[in-house]
This record gives structure tokens, C-alpha cells and sequence, in this order.
């Protein structure tokens, strides 16, 4: 009884200070170098994120067996209809091609998606979790990651991290 009472005061310990779900700032999660994707995307298309130079970005790490994916993905979509002015990227991760594009047609998402499938991409950039949401500035420098499902709002609060 006392152990499992250590081990439940343990997990609330960390789930408080780690806040899994929380964006982390460029103060204390943001990246010096531009990030850079390069791949193809699920229509075939050669892609470089380097293209979106001068342009606020949020790329999103998500994959189709994802159920918080799932949930996100229509705030997502709405989101970036509702902004114009940002470039929005999907890396679909960890999936099979088909499912991927179920996922992008499911959810009527009209930007670019890059396909991942061993997951390298979030390798590189040290995804602990889907979906990863990272909030770049007009020079590709990384101002805001949230890890884990988010709404509007989250969405938001990134985004006023890079205009």
C-alpha cells in the first residue's frame, strides 16, 4: 500500500513538472539552427521546408493510428485554413502510405505532408510524443514546440510565438 502511494506521488510529481501537454518556449526548449525537413510528400512531390524561408511555419508530427492525432486534427485543419499568413507542414509519421492519406482526406488537410514512414524525421528532432507541434519564425529557427493534443487556443499561443 505505502509503495503504491509512493509510486502514484511519484507519477503526479513528474506529470506536474514535465506538463507533457504544455508548450515549451524557445527559452527553454527553442533550437539555434533552422530546422530542416526534406522528403517527399504523400502526393509525390519533392519537398524542402528551406522553400518557406520569410514566412512564419508550424509543423505538425502526427500519424493516422494516432487517437490524439485524431482529435487534434480537425482544430488543426481549421486552424490553418484561419491563417494564411503561416505555412503549415504535416510529417506523418510511423505509418503506412495508405492510412496516411486516408488521414489527410479524412480531415480535409490542404497543406503539404511530408511521409516519414521509419520515423527518421522525429528521430532528428527528438519527438518524445505525437502529436508535435513546432512553431518556427520566418528564418526557420524553432520559437515554440507543444507536445501532445492541443485546441485553438494552444494553437494560438504558438503561433503568437513567431509573428
Amino acid at each position: 500500500m505505502i509503495a503504491a502511494a509512493g509510486i502514484v506521488a511519484a507519477v503526479a510529481i513528474w506529470v506536474v513538472a514535465a506538463q507533457p501537454w504544455q508548450s515549451r518556449s524557445a527559452a527553454t526548449g527553442g533550437r539555434s539552427a533552422a530546422m530542416q525537413i526534406v522528403g517527399t510528400t504523400l502526393d509525390g512531390r519533392q519537398f524542402d521546408l528551406a522553400d518557406y524561408r520569410g514566412k512564419p511555419v508550424a509543423v505538425n508530427f502526427f500519424a493516422e493510428w494516432c487517437g490524439p492525432c485524431n482529435i487534434e486534427a480537425p482544430e488543426l485543419a481549421a486552424f490553418a485554413k484561419a491563417h494564411p499568413e503561416v505555412a503549415f507542414v504535416g510529417v506523418d509519421t510511423n505509418d503506412e502510405l495508405a492510412k496516411a492519406k486516408g488521414f489527410v482526406q479524412k480531415y480535409g488537410l490542404s497543406y503539404p505532408v511530408v511521409y516519414d514512414p521509419q520515423g527518421t524525421l522525429g528521430t532528428r528532432y527528438e519527438v518524445r510524443g505525437i502529436p508535435t507541434t513546432f512553431f518556427l519564425d520566418a528564418n526557420g529557427v524553432q520559437r515554440d514546440v507543444i507536445v501532445g493534443a492541443t485546441n485553438r487556443a494552444g494553437f494560438e499561443a504558438g503561433l503568437a510565438s513567431i509573428k
